[in-house]
């Protein structure tokens, strides 16, 4: 799903970064993530029209930076410099506790194609994917 523009996006770091600052995908996120078994679902259920999360930079709304995993020592705010995809982190929560549980892979896709679909689950925790990103100012979380 779409996020409009109208949006305030925050980005979490461990390192301070100035303002002007272009935000880009780590080059380190599949190698880090891809032994996860998060990873390896989203990607095989991820929609070829939708960006890699190895190829995005990631943003949530202010309230949300630890509860998403962003770093907690500095909050930006950004501007997208790209399209804006919405996902619920719920999802992938509920693929972590449904693999530890033992579920089948029909029900642990459908939680994958929700992520990418953007639906909401019970408890949303939104994080929005962008190529890139500015930064537009910095603050001490």
């Amino acid at each position: 799903m779409l996020e409009s523009e109208n949006h305030r996006y925050f980005h979490g770091s461990g390192i301070w970064l100035p303002i002007g600052t272009i935000l880009r995908a780590s080059p380190d996120y599949e190698k880090n993530w891809s032994a996860t078994e998060l990873y390896p679902m989203l990607e095989r259920y991820r929609p070829a029209t939708y960006r890699r999360q190895a190829d995005s930079v990631f943003m949530c709304s202010d309230e949300d930076l630890d509860a998403a995993g962003g770093g907690t020592k500095w909050v930006f705010v950004v501007r997208p410099l790209g399209p804006v995809t919405m996902h619920d982190l719920n999802w992938g929560s509920r693929i972590c506790c449904g693999i530890s549980d033992g579920e089948k892979e029909p029900t642990l896709a459908q939680f994958a194609r929700n992520y990418w679909a953007g639906t909401a689950s019970d408890d949303p925790l939104w994080e929005y994917l962008t190529p890139s990103a500015e930064v537009l100012s910095v603050q001490p979380f």
